[in-house]
C-alpha cells in the first residue's frame, strides 16, 4: 500500500486538537465527540457520454451530551470556536429535555486499537480525468455495441475519529470506490450490469466491467418465461454480496437470547456452537482484511477485532452491546464493520463455468434488486432478480429468462450451498455506491425459491 502526499480529511493530531477543543466546552455530566471528515467524488455516465462529475469536502463534528441517563446529540459542520461551542451548548439543552434512556452506558474510557492501514493513495489522489477515462471504456464500449450505458463511479477519502470525555481517543483514514455499469438495449428490452468495489482503485477493472455488461446485455436479449419454483441457482458474487449484506447484523446475542432471531433456540437460549450452515460456510469480519480495511472501532469507541461467525458451518460467536453484556456478565463485543465469507469447494475452489457444467437444470442470477426483510425468526427476504437472468440445462446456458421475485430464508440458503467460488469484494449496495466491505464468492446453492414471474427489465 503506497501513502499519499495529500491525504484527504483530518490528520490524526488535526482530529485530535478539534475533539479536545469541543470536548473543553463540554458542561455535561459525560460527553462523546465524533467526526467525519474527507472528499466524495464521483463521476456518473449517460446516454453514453460522461454527463456530470463532482467533489465534495467536508468535516461534520457529532456531539453526545449526557446528563444522568438522559441523552442528545447536534451536528455541525462548523468548526469556527462559536459554532463549535454552540453546538454544545445545543446539545445539552437537548440532554436535559430528553427523557431518561434506561439502556444507556456510561461514555468508554481510554482503549486501545489495533493500527489498521486503510488508505490508498490510489484512491484518495484519483482525479476527475482518472475518473473520466474509466467512464471512456463504458461509452466506447456502448457504442461499439450498439447500446446505451450508464454508469456511475463513486468514492470517498478521509478519517474519522472519536473522543470522549473519560479520556478515549481513536482515529482511522481509509479510501473507497465503486464502479458499476449498465448497458441497456436502444429499445428498452434488455440490459446487462457489471461492477467493481474495492480500497483500492487499482483493483478496479474498468475494462472489464464493461465487457461484461456489454455481454450480459447482449446474452439477455429474446427472454421468454420460465415458471417459478425451487430452483438450484447459482449466484454471481454481486448478488450473494448483496444477501449476505443482510447478514451483518443478525449474529445478535440479544436478539437470539429473547427469541426473536433465527439463531433462536426452541425453549430458549441460543443456537450458539450448533451446525447451521453447510461446512463449506465460514464467517469473519477483520478490520484488516485486504482492500476490505475498516477501523478498528465504533461510533462508541468500543475495540473491534476479528472475529469468527461461523466457522464451517458452526455458529462460534454472537455481538454483545455493552448494554446486554452488562446484563449477562460477559464482555462487549460489537458487529464487524466488513463480511468476509471463505470460498472453495472440499475439491478446491470452483469458478462459474464449473457450476454451470455441474448443474442440471437451475438458474443463473446476476444481481438482485428492491430487497426487503419478511421474517427475522427465518431470515427471509424477497426482492427481484435483474440486469441478466438465465436458465441452465445440462451443464450450459440454453436461454435467457425473464426475471423474478424470490422468497427466500438465508438461513436455509446457506444450509443448502453446494459450490463456491473464490471470494471477492462486491459492490452490494443497491444504490451503486460505497458500502461496507462485503467479500464473498459465487454460490451454487439448491431449492432457491423464485416465487413469481416480473416483467421488470
Amino acid at each position: 500500500m503506497t501513502q499519499s502526499s495529500t491525504r484527504k480529511g483530518l490528520s490524526l493530531e488535526e482530529s485530535r486538537a478539534l475533539c479536545n477543543k469541543v470536548l473543553s466546552y463540554s458542561k455535561a455530566d459525560d460527553a462523546r465527540v465524533n467526526i467525519d471528515s474527507g472528499v466524495h467524488l464521483f463521476t456518473r455516465t449517460a446516454i453514453n457520454r460522461v454527463t456530470t462529475a463532482g467533489a465534495t469536502e467536508d468535516a461534520n463534528v457529532r456531539i453526545t451530551s449526557v446528563f444522568g441517563k438522559r441523552v442528545a446529540t447536534t451536528v455541525t459542520n462548523r468548526l469556527d470556536d462559536a459554532s463549535l461551542e454552540r453546538a454544545v451548548r445545543d446539545s445539552e439543552t437537548l440532554a436535559k429535555l430528553s427523557p431518561e434512556d434506561p439502556e444507556y452506558m456510561p461514555e468508554l474510557g481510554e482503549q486501545k486499537y489495533s493500527e489498521v492501514n486503510a488508505y490508498y493513495a490510489s484512491t484518495g489522489d484519483l482525479t476527475t480525468e482518472a475518473r473520466a477515462q474509466a467512464a471512456s471504456f463504458a461509452v466506447k464500449s456502448a457504442d461499439a455495441a450498439k447500446v446505451m450505458a450508464s454508469g456511475f463511479i463513486d468514492v470517498n477519502a478521509g478519517s474519522n475519529a472519536v473522543a470522549t470525555s473519560n479520556r478515549l481517543f481513536g482515529y482511522h483514514s481509509g479510501t473507497g470506490v465503486a464502479s458499476t455499469l449498465t448497458m441497456r438495449t436502444l429499445d428498452g428490452a434488455s440490459s446487462g450490469w457489471a461492477g467493481d468495489e474495492g480500497a483500492d482503485w487499482s483493483t478496479i477493472e474498468s475494462e472489464r466491467i464493461a465487457a461484461d455488461a456489454v455481454r450480459k446485455c447482449q446474452d439477455w436479449r429474446g427472454k421468454t418465461s420460465l415458471d417459478p419454483g425451487k430452483y438450484e441457482v447459482i449466484l454471481e458474487p454481486a448478488a450473494a454480496g448483496m444477501l449476505m449484506l443482510r447478514m451483518m447484523n443478525v449474529f445478535d446475542a440479544r436478539q437470539a437470547e429473547e427469541g426473536r432471531s433465527f439463531l433462536s433456540k426452541p425453549g430458549g437460549g441460543t443456537m450458539l456452537n450448533e451446525k447451521l450452515f453447510d461446512e463449506r460456510v465460514t464467517i469473519i469480519s477483520d478490520p484488516m482484511e485486504k482492500n476490505a480495511e475498516t477501523g478498528s472501532f465504533n461510533g462508541g469507541g468500543l475495540p473491534i477485532g476479528r472475529e469468527t461467525w461461523v466457522e464451517k458451518g458452526v455458529l462460534k460467536t454472537l455481538t454483545y452491546s455493552r448494554f446486554w453484556a452488562n446484563r449477562k456478565g460477559v464482555a462487549p463485543k460489537p458487529p464487524g464493520l466488513n463480511f468476509v465469507m471463505s470460498g472453495g469447494t472440499a475439491s478446491g475452489i470452483a469458478s462459474i463455468d464449473d457450476m454451470i457444467r455441474e448443474t442440471r437444470r437451475g438458474v443463473l442470477i446476476t444481481r438482485f434488486w428492491y430487497i426487503r426483510g419478511l421474517n427475522p425468526r427465518i431470515a427471509s427476504f424477497t426482492g427481484l432478480t435483474r440486469d441478466g437472468t438465465f436458465l441452465i440445462e445440462n451443464g450450459r446456458i440454453s436461454r435467457p429468462v425473464m426475471n423474478f421475485r424470490f422468497n427466500q430464508s438465508l438461513s436455509e440458503m446457506l444450509a443448502n450451498v453446494q459450490m463456491l467460488s473464490s471470494p471477492t469484494r462486491v459492490c452490494a449496495s443497491e444504490s451503486s455506491t460505497v458500502g461496507p466491505p462485503i467479500v464473498v464468492p459465487a454460490l451454487k446453492v439448491k431449492d432457491f425459491f423464485l416465487s413469481s414471474v416480473s416483467d421488470a427489465i
